[in-house]
């Protein structure tokens, strides 16, 4: 998938998963009693799971990316060190 659709699908799933995160916590009828209140806790956790998803989309890591890096940071020193 190209990066450009990648960073518009993105987009896309963040903006709907904050409209839904924020009619749960808003605009909900906030009488919803048993079943319903699960529903409205499920709800919840799928918005959060769209705002991670579109993270995983905008910034997609792989393993192959680990391999290339060749630079490998120097131990920390510190004053104790030198003694």
């Amino acid at each position: 998938m190209p990066t450009v659709l990648r960073r518009i699908a993105a987009v896309i799933v963040l903006l709907s998963g904050a409209a839904l995160g924020f009619w749960v916590v808003f605009g909900a009828p906030h009488g919803w009693v048993g079943g319903m209140r699960l529903l409205k806790f499920a709800l919840g956790l799928t918005s959060l799971g769209l705002v991670t998803a579109s993270a995983w989309l905008m910034f997609p890591g792989s393993p192959d990316d680990d391999e290339d890096d060749d630079t490998t940071p120097h131990p920390m020193t510190g004053p104790l060190d030198a003694l």
